[in-house]
């Protein structure tokens, strides 16, 4: 009995064990098979260097400035003693805007030289007129007609200098007093970007070529922007050709104009060539003597580009997978341009008529040879 119960024991012991490895074999089966089927996601993909229009540019430094068409600087109209400043850097004026006073003795005889002449031309057309009178009755012979006219027409035009001296001065046609002093009037509209005077200081007029301007107004709704073109380049620049600029403290920024003048003259020391185009100043982000970059867009021309995944970098080489055949592939080197829209342009190591790896060669570069 007990050599029977023993022998039935091992019996179920290894059924059991055959159980256990089966099921082990059967459980690791899905997994291997799992295993088999992930490189797919890494499938090759092949595509073709293709050509596409393009855009030229030319990129550049400058500086922004004031648009001189749309600036004013103020003068002293007459020489005299700053009594009072009334507008101050950066302030936005209208036309008649009170910018300073100013008292000055030429105002004071602009003033009475006004006065005196208006009184002559009164006395010379009063007297016109009884000469005419007495000329029609013969009481008066025509040489004196004559000179009764002259007279009249030279207290006209004295007149009228004393009346264009006052608009000179800012001072209206008829004034009312012979005060000395003056009120200095903004001409147009614009903001203040320059003050050089102050209270009590005293200004000169026409003693210089160059005098000094007491505000500067201008209009900041557009810019110049000033481009240094290099002397090569100079041929690639036309007027009317698009521009972008871009501030250095806001890269993704850009304000866009176009080229209204070219410069004659090379600058001597950098060889370079001035080129001035209108930027429409968005926010007056654009301040005076700014350093900008510019790009200035020269045409369009063909270019051959590769998917951006197409290219692979070995230190600090570019190369590209080439397809020589059936599951062979060759690593060929290449020289890059621009990139743009997730291209990038291939200036030499491809043609059209080969297939370059556009996606998956991730295991293959270094198989690749």
């Amino acid at each position: 009995m007990r050599p029977a119960l023993s022998l039935t024991l091992i019996a179920a012991l290894c059924a059991g064990c055959g159980d256990t490895a089966t099921s082990k074999s059967e459980s690791a089966a899905p997994t291997a098979q799992a295993h088999d089927a992930a490189p797919a996601q890494g499938e090759v993909q092949l595509s073709r260097p293709e050509y596409r229009t393009r855009a030229t540019v030319l990129e550049t430094t400058g500086k922004a400035v004031f648009n001189e068409e749309r600036l004013v600087r103020i003068t002293a109209p007459a020489t005299g003693r700053v009594l009072e400043v009334l507008a101050r850097p950066g302030e936005v004026v209208e036309p008649g805007h009170r910018l300073l006073v100013l008292d000055s003795s030429e105002v004071g005889q602009a003033k009475s030289d006004y006065a005196k002449a208006t009184a002559d031309a009164e006395r010379a057309d009063h007297a016109l007129k009884l000469v005419r009178d007495l000329f029609e009755v013969k009481a008066v012979a025509q040489k004196e007609l004559r000179e009764a006219e002259n007279d009249h027409r030279r207290a006209m035009a004295e007149r009228d200098r004393a009346v264009s001296r006052l608009r000179t001065l800012g001072v209206s046609d008829r004034p009312a007093d012979v005060t000395t002093t003056v009120v200095v009037t903004a001409p147009r509209s614009g903001v203040i970007v320059e003050r050089n005077v102050s209270p009590g200081q005293v200004v000169a007029y026409g003693q210089s070529d160059t005098p000094v301007s007491l505000f500067v107004i201008a209009d900041l709704g557009t810019m110049w922007v000033l481009a240094d073109v290099y002397e090569p380049d100079v041929p690639r620049v036309r007027l009317g050709q698009p521009v972008s600029v871009r501030l250095p403290c806001c890269p993704g920024e850009r304000y866009e104009g176009q080229v209204v003048t070219i410069g004659d003259a090379i600058d001597k020391e950098t060889r370079t060539l001035k080129v001035r185009a209108v930027v429409p100043n968005r926010g007056r982000a654009l301040k005076g003597d700014m350093f900008v970059r510019v790009t200035i867009a020269t045409g369009n021309r063909q270019a051959l580009v590769v998917p951006l995944g197409a290219i692979h970098r070995e230190g600090n080489a570019p190369f590209v997978l080439v397809e020589r055949g059936k599951d062979d592939y060759e690593r060929r080197p290449v020289k890059l341009g621009a990139e743009s829209d997730g291209v990038v342009e291939i200036l030499d190591g491809v043609t059209p008529a080969e297939r370059v790896v556009s996606s998956g060669g991730i295991l293959l570069k270094r198989s690749a040879r």
